[in-house]
């Protein structure tokens, strides 16, 4: 199973999501890696944080792309769960993160920015459809989302107008998340409760997807 988590805006936490839901997946059992081709090379950086004694995440940094494909292919031979963090970009290279892609998921922020940003997305989307002949299962969750304030309420209901669905889950503002990546953890993995509970539910609503591909 490859699990793209890829977007054209920076910002909206991909690193951060595709990590900790590396983490769950494998606390969960399944034999885990991350393909990171974002060019910071963030879950590069969270893999050498990472407790010698928490289960074992691979990642696998390409930040030019170059192969990805190829790569991706040899290395789903060894691993049940592939993570692809993916790159901010219109290149080549978005196409082929989400071509790759047996589930898509995209991050969006509660802002005008994320929903011009998402239109763009959507055209290169449909786009590998197109070249792919074959639905893409895609998703959007909502990061950082406030469900008091106008804005988030706005962007929620602007998503349900578009041809790809929302997740039920949102994750919310917490700092549990910046503070679990700098010690090379996952939030499940970490002291704050509702952090924990929110990516599991992220976790359990995306398995129950998977499971019904």
């Amino acid at each position: 199973m490859i699990l793209s988590v890829t977007s054209l805006k920076g910002g909206v936490g991909k690193s951060t999501i595709t990590q900790n839901l590396a983490v769950c997946f494998a606390h969960a059992g399944y034999k885990t890696c991350i393909c990171d081709v974002d060019t910071n090379q963030s879950a590069i950086h969270w893999s050498g944080l990472r407790p010698e004694d928490a289960p074992a995440i691979p990642v696998f940094g390409w930040p030019d792309g170059i192969e990805l494909s190829k790569n991706v292919k040899l290395i789903s031979k060894d691993y049940e769960i592939i993570l692809i963090d993916g790159t901010p970009s219109l290149n080549k290279l978005t196409s082929k993160i989400i071509l790759l892609a047996d589930l898509l998921l995209i991050p969006i922020l509660p802002s005008g920015l994320d929903i011009w940003a998402t239109r763009q997305f959507l055209e290169r989307y449909q786009d590998a459809e197109a070249e792919k002949e074959k639905n893409i299962p895609a998703y959007f969750l909502m990061n950082q989302f406030q469900p008091a304030t106008n804005m988030s309420k706005e962007v929620m209901e602007v998503l349900q107008d578009e041809p790809i669905p929302v997740l039920r889950t949102t994750i919310k503002t917490r700092t549990a998340y910046r503070e679990a990546v700098v010690k090379g953890l996952g939030v499940i993995e970490y002291k704050d409760e509702k952090a924990k509970q929110e990516t599991v539910t992220l976790f359990n609503e995306l398995t129950n997807i998977i499971q019904n591909l």
